[in-house]
């Protein structure tokens, strides 16, 4: 396993990578909630869109393939937060493919501008609800990346 130099941390270059990677997720979604709050539909659906399947399609199955090769231990992860950390990953991947799925299935054009229906209520509170689930997989993910390459 090849290790590298991270701000001064040696650590696995997969899990360099990892860290790397969810930080730009963190831009993206950050840049999203701006575009949102700014009335820039367009733009912050499709920087939603990206984060989410940049999370889901290239970071969820390098963090799996890690886990299969028990970077936790044994199941049930004793000693870890390696289990809440994935039970909350998935209630956030299913948040995010109901929150993308109302973003475009409830978006008007009118005027060259994208708003949502009153509908979009529930969208703001599914996609909020969505962002702090992933907020708090981050930060399990950074307790567990500590723990393992700091403490």
């Amino acid at each position: 396993m090849a290790l590298v130099d991270l701000f001064g941390v040696r650590l696995p270059e997969e899990a360099a990578v990892l860290l790397v990677g969810e930080s730009v997720v963190a831009s993206l979604f950050v840049a999203a909630v701006v575009l949102a709050a700014r009335h820039r539909g367009t733009y912050h659906h499709y920087l939603i869109l990206s984060g989410f399947l940049l999370d889901e399609l290239v970071m969820k199955p390098l963090m799996y393939g890690r886990l299969a090769l028990g970077v936790f231990g044994n199941y049930p992860y004793s000693g870890t937060l390696g289990l809440p950390h994935i039970a909350v990953a998935i209630l956030a991947t299913v948040l995010g493919i109901v929150t993308v799925c109302m973003g475009f299935r409830y978006r008007v054009k009118k005027d060259r501008r994208m708003f949502l229906r009153p509908k979009g209520r529930i969208h703001r509170i599914v996609g909020a609800s969505y962002l702090v689930a992933w907020a708090a997989t981050l930060l399990l993910g950074l307790r567990i990346f500590a723990t393992f390459y700091l403490g």
